[in-house]
């Protein structure tokens, strides 16, 4: 079977997210508490058309994969969690790009080199 040609793909946009939280977060509970919160905003027909990807998580920051059209709907959908198991978090948009590897670069590289007392290194 053919693959479709770039311009009939589905543009991607990838979101940095970061979660305020006591403790690190278990991957696959943030995945089920997303979606949960996805359904309920939006019914099955509206979050499947999303094409929702977790990139990469490491407990507290994280990359998210959506279509470009589903953006906002994401970002919704991901500032409305409230608490993933049994942990309470707060979570923060970092910031949104076209690539995963400008994303990584851009906002997750410079929160590991900023220090806590002025934000610069």
């Amino acid at each position: 079977m053919k693959s479709l040609p770039p311009a009939l793909k589905r543009k991607k946009r990838y979101i940095a997210f970061e979660l305020v939280s006591e403790r690190d977060v278990d991957e696959k509970e943030f995945i089920s508490s997303l979606w949960k919160t996805m359904l309920s905003l939006f019914g099955e027909f509206g979050s499947a058309h999303c094409g929702i990807w977790l990139e990469y998580f490491d407990g507290r920051r994280g990359i998210l994969r959506c279509h470009r059209e589903a953006l906002n709907k994401v970002k919704v959908a991901l500032t409305l969690i409230s608490r993933v198991g049994d942990v309470d978090i707060i979570p923060k948009i970092l910031g949104v790009s076209g690539t995963i590897k400008k994303c990584k670069k851009k906002y997750l590289e410079v929160l590991k080199d900023a220090s806590t007392s002025d934000g610069i290194r």
